[in-house]
């Protein structure tokens, strides 16, 4: 082969070397706006997702805070309708608690 067409392979060479950097680069920058894009993605999935349970969490807490208050105003009635019932109930557990813990 001649020394110019040594050359002009060098010189072929040298171009796709620089077209490669080039593409490498793109292909870089271009996976990292993705990746980017992505996380934001799953941030806005995850806060969705949060506010979701904080919802459902705030349900259960109002039903159980519900549940708690209808129950007391059941024990209320109860006492209010039979208070020597009631006296004689709450002084056996106490002897009862009494008795167990005593143990």
């Amino acid at each position: 082969m001649s020394n110019q067409a040594v050359d002009q392979e060098l010189e072929t060479l040298r171009g796709d070397l620089n077209t490669l950097r080039s593409d490498v680069r793109k292909l870089t920058e271009d996976l990292s706006r993705a990746a980017q894009t992505g996380a934001a993605a799953a941030s806005e999935e995850a806060q969705a997702e949060l506010k979701r349970l904080r919802a459902d969490l705030d349900d259960l807490y109002q039903r159980a805070r519900s549940k708690g208050k209808a129950s007391l105003e059941s024990v209320e009635e109860q006492v209010e309708r039979n208070p020597l019932a009631s006296l004689a109930v709450a002084f056996g557990v106490g002897l009862l608690l009494g008795k167990l813990l005593d143990r």
